[in-house]
């Protein structure tokens, strides 16, 4: 049930999702091409949009699958790796985890890459146990995929070939390298999509956040917390569970001797837990330097692709503990991540899409305009939205279901929203306009404040129809404009400003 259900509407990247994989086949190439994401699972969604459709429960029921089939996968790793402790501690605190029942539950690519990481794992470790061509094969065909469906894959890819290399120079070990080339055998499946790629390294990115900077790199201790929290606020109980996960990776990684009586370290590392450890810390150094010189975002889930190695790396420290010291432990993390998971099922935090269309579908006449400012409210509420209205977004005046982000901080700061709003006030003519509008976001900056000035004074006091809401992590204000020649009753009746958002307002970051 964890991994199956959320109640809260599909929020911006999930509208997008959604959207893209709803188009006609043909067309979802140039759509991903403006969207600035890879093509694996929007095409995977795009199959399964065919047989179970686009509702909201149903693209997130594909998210789920990858999440519940991830739990026997990575119990075959922590076997692998720890014996049956490692199997049995792995796939309980991977089954518990509030950040992979998160991403279980929603329309995006983050369980399938913890799956695909896993089987990665797998494939890898078979080869360099027992080498063969078959099992290389795998190796190239996890390596490509993985690649193909999140871009910071390619920092775990790079990291790992690089481990593998530097291995078969130090220890003279063919095998390693044999694998690394394998892995990169697998970057064949990327080739058709590498124009694309990099198209989107010179023009899409991640405009909506700012860089991380160097001095960031201390913080990287952080994400264990935010992999503990999930969407949710880092309180009390996600630190003392990400403080539960440290302690066992840090047992994973260094344990030599370990008993009721005593215990030894080596803060050199110890096989296997040392090899995960670096592989973790490198990746994430990496993508943390690499964002910084693309002018990248550094978000928690993109870490995605190296949380399933932490899951598998405090396993590893809980099959070194003594039995009657690893279960109460393990007790207690599965109490925190459950507690910390359960409201997964009920939240509804993530959009408030769903109060701002009903709003509208009470209010708003067909032919009424539906402006949205920034463009990135438009995916969650149109989709909301009947048919008759015309919806269109600011600066462009394009269609809503989908953020262009080519060149987007240039084509937002080179925009007029004055002008826009005298343009828009014409052709609305004696219709009413209406504004889904936040002031919080990047490459915005005064924007929106303008455009509902100019809209003021060329058309009167508006309606505030809806106040965005601090409980939602994406909220906005809805206002409405009639004319002074054509005062639709209800507007005129009660013209009142919104109020300022007094909460503090960021980018959405489950």
């Amino acid at each position: 049930m964890l991994r199956t259900y959320t109640a809260s509407a599909l929020w911006l990247d999930e509208a997008i999702s959604v959207s893209i994989s709803s188009l006609p086949l043909p067309d979802v190439d140039d759509a991903l091409r403006r969207d600035g994401a890879p093509p694996l699972y929007p095409l995977i969604l795009w199959g399964w949009e065919q047989f179970f459709g686009d509702g909201q429960n149903a693209v997130r029921a594909l998210s789920a699958v990858f999440g519940i089939a991830a739990l026997p996968v990575i119990a075959v790793a922590g076997r692998r790796l720890a014996g049956e402790a490692g199997a049995m501690a792995s796939l309980l605190l991977l089954a518990v985890s509030p950040f992979a029942v998160y991403y279980s539950t929603e329309a995006r690519m983050y369980s399938l890459v913890v799956l695909l990481v896993l089987l990665g794992f797998l494939a890898l470790d078979g080869y360099l146990r027992a080498p063969g061509r078959v099992r290389g094969i795998a190796v190239a065909l996890l390596s490509g995929t993985l690649a193909l469906t999140h871009y910071w894959a390619l920092f775990l890819l790079s990291t790992v070939a690089g481990a593998l290399l530097l291995r078969r120079w130090r220890e003279g070990r063919r095998t390693d390298a044999r694998a690394a080339g394998w892995m990169i055998t697998g970057g064949f499946l990327f080739l058709p999509w590498l124009p694309s790629f990099l198209f989107h390294v010179r023009h899409t990115g991640t405009p909506w956040s700012e860089p991380p900077s160097l001095s960031d790199l201390p913080d990287l201790v952080k994400v264990p917390v935010r992999w503990a929290s999930g969407p949710g606020q880092a309180g009390s109980g996600a630190v003392l569970l990400a403080l539960v996960l440290l302690l066992l990776a840090v047992l994973g990684s260094t344990t030599v001797r370990l008993s009721r009586a005593a215990f030894e370290l080596d803060l050199r590392g110890r096989p296997p837990g040392r090899g995960l450890a670096i592989i973790i810390a490198a990746t994430l150094v990496l993508a943390l330097v690499i964002s910084r010189t693309m002018g990248g975002a550094f978000v928690a889930r993109y870490t995605s692709v190296v949380f399933p190695i932490f899951i598998l790396l405090a396993a590893v420290g809980a099959a070194r503990l003594p039995f009657r010291v690893r279960t109460p432990v393990l007790i207690v993390a599965a109490l925190l991540g459950l507690a910390l998971a359960l409201p997964n099922l009920t939240n509804s935090g993530k959009t408030q899409a769903p109060v701002l269309a009903a709003a509208l579908r009470a209010e708003a006449m067909p032919g009424d305009v539906v402006v949205y400012c920034p463009d990135q409210l438009g995916p969650a509420v149109s989709r909301l939205l009947p048919a008759g209205l015309h919806q269109e977004v600011y600066p462009g005046g394009g269609e809503p279901a989908r953020v262009d982000w080519v060149d987007y901080q240039a084509r937002n700061l080179n925009a007029d929203p004055v002008q826009y709003a005298r343009r828009l006030s014409e052709r609305a003519g004696d219709r009413v306009i209406w504004l889904v509008s936040h002031a919080g976001y990047r490459t915005y900056e005064g924007h929106c404040q303008t455009l509902v000035h100019e809209l003021t004074t060329l058309r009167g006091q508006p309606l505030c129809l809806v106040e965005s809401d601090g409980y939602y992590l994406e909220r906005a204000d809805v206002r409405g404009w009639a004319t002074a020649a054509e005062p639709r009753s209800a507007l005129a009746e009660r013209p009142q400003d919104c109020a300022p958002d007094q909460v503090p307002f960021g980018v959405v970051e489950p």
